[in-house]
């Protein structure tokens, strides 16, 4: 890919600047993962599940996202793309199937952005209430001015987005540790809540739960790692991009996988690793802040609901700079005279793109508000669509990575298409598990929404046949491929490969 010098730093064929370095691409994927809005929600659904064995859904859940993980990281050291999964999948297993995964994607953005700042209404409400400035605060009358500001971050008129996302999480974080610590300190000392002790049966499933129970619950789990992918986004920003992504997407992933399966470990043994504890673990509305409040005081209790708040935010933030950039690149292929496939000259954001998930997300959380919905509904709703529809592109991404690792475009050696492989079955099964039996309702709903996303999805791209020719001469272009490599197609009905 050609790029020309600037005095901001050099810059892509299509505009977008290349000033970003691996701690920035590490800052969007912590931030979109955003451990500390995971933390303060994701606990009592798996718990209502599996009871104190938690922390066993979120190991599966890790497992399954290193392994995700690791096929984002093999196509990302060969394919730099702002569509992220668009570009990913579009290059290993054709242009139509590009456009699929990068339709399923976007509902997942669309979701998440007003899910976040709903969460982020949500906590800060809650401080406001507690120090009785605001008695009460409505989640709406915040979620609405945040997600405005995650608009300013996100189109570039407030600079450095992706590094602030990294400090807002590490101050958070340290919070939570320490509070981690205090709880294991006194529950060993005999002081823990409902005559819990310290025990490794955290890590085991009670008697009467299943396998499915764990699969249901480990949900719960990918919808904290939602978002670890987003650092792919920034493959045309990033300097040094063949390595600084693949580092970014796997340091955040291994990282937060531990401190994830730690964190729900000792929620469990806070509230007491037994039956009186799990049923007040899966009946709390906010466990992080219920144990702070209980283990060490009201001040931290009201620091680490301010910290999840800010946390929200930068999930929501680190949803809409990749949403953006997915819509922006495909628009660039599939319809390049849109406005969504232009970037601004002054920031190097692709705003039109920014400003349509922003639309998609205020009108989302204003219907959600008029329905009556909670700001913690908001996020568990919509965080659970958005999910499953991550879930598609995830899947679709290590076929593609399998696929390339096996026919030799990666240049790498076969034994490594296993993990992706392993990946694929994994997430397969959890999406069937969320269909039969069919979850508690409202739950039993969402894969019916997916599915009628994903066939509308269907539909637009066989109706216009000629997307597909366009998608991959695009991508031929944009990753350097010989255009007959990206237009052989797994799909049947596919346009004749075109000479380069």
């Amino acid at each position: 890919m050609s790029h020309s010098t600037a005095s901001s730093g050099p810059t892509s064929a299509h505009g977008l600047k290349r000033n970003l370095h691996v701690w920035e691409a590490i800052g969007l994927s912590v931030g979109a993962m955003s451990p500390a809005l995971a933390m303060s929600f994701s606990g009592p659904g798996v718990a209502g599940l599996v009871g104190r064995g938690a922390a066993l859904s979120f190991v599966f859940a890790s497992v399954t996202c290193i392994l995700i993980g690791y096929g984002y990281m093999l196509l990302t050291r060969k394919y730099n793309h702002a569509g992220s999964v668009y570009g990913f999948v579009g290059a290993s297993l054709g242009p139509r199937l590009g456009v699929f995964s990068g339709w399923a994607m976007s509902l997942m953005y669309f979701v998440f952005v007003p899910a976040s700042a709903a969460a982020s209404g949500y906590f800060l409400a809650g401080v406001l209430q507690d120090l009785g400035w605001w008695k009460g605060a409505d989640w709406i009358y915040l979620g609405i001015p945040i997600l405005l500001i995650m608009w300013g971050f996100s189109a570039g008129l407030i600079r450095r987005s992706t590094r602030t996302l990294l400090y807002i999480e590490g101050v958070t974080v340290s919070l939570i540790l320490v509070l981690m610590i205090i709880i294991l300190v006194k529950v060993g000392q005999g002081h823990g809540l409902n005559g819990g002790k310290l025990t490794a049966s955290v890590f085991s499933l009670p008697s009467g739960v299943n396998l499915h129970a764990l699969i249901l619950g480990s949900v719960f789990g990918f919808l904290a790692f939602a978002g670890f992918e987003g650092a792919g986004a920034l493959g045309e920003e990033a300097q040094n991009p063949e390595k600084a992504i693949p580092r970014a997407i796997g340091a955040s992933v291994v990282a937060l996988a531990v401190f994830y399966t730690a964190c729900i470990a000792v929620q469990s043994l806070g509230f007491g690793a037994n039956t009186k504890g799990s049923a007040a673990f899966a009946g709390s509305g906010g466990p992080l802040f219920q144990l702070a409040g209980v283990y060490v005081g009201s001040a931290m209790r009201n620091l680490i609901e301010l910290g999840a708040a800010f946390s929200a935010f930068g999930a929501g933030l680190g949803a809409a700079v990749a949403g953006a950039r997915l819509i922006y690149g495909v628009a660039r292929d599939g319809a390049p005279k849109s406005p969504l496939a232009r970037v601004s000259e002054r920031s190097g954001s692709p705003r039109a793109a920014v400003l349509l998930v922003m639309v998609v997300g205020a009108i989302c959380m204003v219907i959600l508000r008029i329905l009556g919905t909670t700001g913690l509904q908001v996020w568990q709703y919509l965080g659970t669509l958005g999910t499953l529809a991550i879930l598609v592109g995830y899947g679709l991404v290590n076929i593609g990575a399998t696929r390339a690792v096996f026919d030799g475009s990666l240049q790498v050696a076969r034994w490594r298409g296993v993990l992706p492989a392993i990946a694929v079955v994994l997430v397969g099964y959890v999406l069937y598990a969320n269909v039969y039996p069919a979850p508690a309702s409202p739950y039993n709903a969402f894969p019916y929404i997916l599915i009628g996303w994903l066939v509308i999805g269907v539909a637009v791209i066989f109706l216009t046949p000629r997307l597909a020719e366009r998608v991959g001469s695009g991508l031929a272009r944009d990753l350097d491929l010989p255009a007959g490599r990206v237009a052989a197609e797994v799909l049947p009905a596919q346009a004749e490969p075109r000479s380069g």
